[in-house]
């Protein structure tokens, strides 16, 4: 009985623990916007940063997932696309942006989280932002505008290529496997 009891008990604070935690093992960031000719996607890809994330946290010593994504390492599909991106992103002056996914906290179907953005020299708060999960991840996506980010969108050929002044921005957090 007491075996059963003990066993019981411990099931109960390992299932307790995992609720109280995330454990992300890969991280994507994910750049789409249009242009007057179609479509775009940058993407970068991290899986050599393993962090654990706590829910409801008060400590700021766990309470936030950071990284550091070199403008360089993002990934748009060509080295024309590469180039106009990281000029528009300032990649010169500013190689580095910064993510962090803070404060987390549970919904019903979802987790919300901050996320402080450092591109091209500005910094940007966005709070509460909804994360849903699907298949092993947990997946954040933003509407913004260039103006809002501080980017002058470029434009190629005597300005006959346009950006759309929206982007959006996913931010996909991979759980690790148990």
């Amino acid at each position: 009985m007491r075996i059963a009891l003990l066993l019981g008990c411990c099931l109960f604070l390992t299932g307790s623990f995992q609720n109280e935690a995330l454990v992300i093992d890969q991280t994507e960031i994910i750049v789409k916007g249009k242009t007057t000719i179609g479509s775009f996607e940058c993407s970068y890809e991290s899986q050599d940063k393993r962090d654990t994330l706590l829910f409801d946290s008060k400590s700021s010593a766990v309470a936030s997932l950071d990284f550091e994504i070199p403008v360089s390492a993002f990934g748009c599909g060509n080295f024309l696309l590469n180039s106009d991106f990281r000029k528009t992103l300032k990649a010169e002056e500013h190689p580095i942006c910064l993510v962090s996914v803070s404060n987390l906290q549970r919904g019903s179907q979802m987790i919300f989280g901050d996320i402080f953005l450092q591109m091209a020299g500005k910094d940007h708060v966005l709070e509460k932002v909804a994360f849903y999960q699907l298949d092993g991840k947990y997946q954040g996506s933003l509407n913004l505008s260039m103006e809002e980010l501080g980017l002058n969108a470029s434009s190629r050929l005597g300005g006959l290529v346009k950006i759309e002044e929206s982007i959006d921005l996913e931010i996909k957090l991979f759980m690790e496997d148990v």
